[in-house]
């Protein structure tokens, strides 16, 4: 887990707030696992008890479920761009008549408050599918226009044996109104393009 989409210095100020409120949540439970040995013995090994792993069990929380919600942009704003995404991409890769190469393009993304991962198929309007790639990094940045714009490298295996695998970047501007990236994407066999999927 890492912080990066998190508004530092509130998360700085929520920290001790969350401290204090999960040490009076500790001390009126800290009783009850004393009087039983079981409990007992389990909180002596497992920092899950103390308030120190409630802060870490908060903050894991936030981080995979609660960041999707209004009550978490104090400390945290970013949207959510999970889910699948189909639509099209047009490769300047040429088909047998010359033409650009209009492809279908299904795109599944998953997302924590600290990470983004894009998965994205490609292949023919018939639903055969031409190749896979994978994200190996992932950045998500706010724009001056408020819209925030996904980068992202990929790793890419093609399904035909008479081509091998690439590598790439892609920029994709998210349209939360619609539910939809658009942008372009760039691979080391030279071949520019872009994506439109919702």
């Amino acid at each position: 887990m890492n912080f990066k989409y998190y508004k530092t210095n509130n998360l700085i100020a929520f920290v001790p707030i969350l401290t204090v409120l999960l040490t009076l949540f500790y001390n009126q439970f800290e009783g009850f696992i004393n009087s039983n040995e079981t409990l007992k013995s389990i909180s002596s090994y497992i920092s899950i008890f103390s308030v120190l792993g409630l802060i870490t069990l908060c903050l894991k929380l936030v981080d995979e479920y609660f960041w999707k919600y209004k009550i978490s942009n104090l400390i945290i704003n970013i949207p959510d761009l999970n889910g699948r995404y189909e639509g099209e991409m047009i490769s300047s890769y040429l088909d047998e008549n010359g033409n650009e190469k209009k492809l279908k393009c299904v795109m599944e993304i998953t997302q924590t408050a600290s990470k983004v991962h894009v998965c994205t198929y490609v292949g023919d309007f018939q639903n055969i599918q031409s190749s896979k790639s994978t994200t190996i990094c992932e950045e998500l940045e706010k724009q001056k226009n408020g819209f925030y714009r996904l980068y992202y490298n990929y790793e890419n295996e093609s399904s035909q044996s008479n081509k091998g695998s690439h590598k790439g970047t892609a920029y994709l501007e998210f349209f939360p109104d619609i539910k939809a990236l658009k942008g372009k994407y760039f691979n080391d066999r030279n071949n520019t393009g872009t994506i439109d999927v919702n």
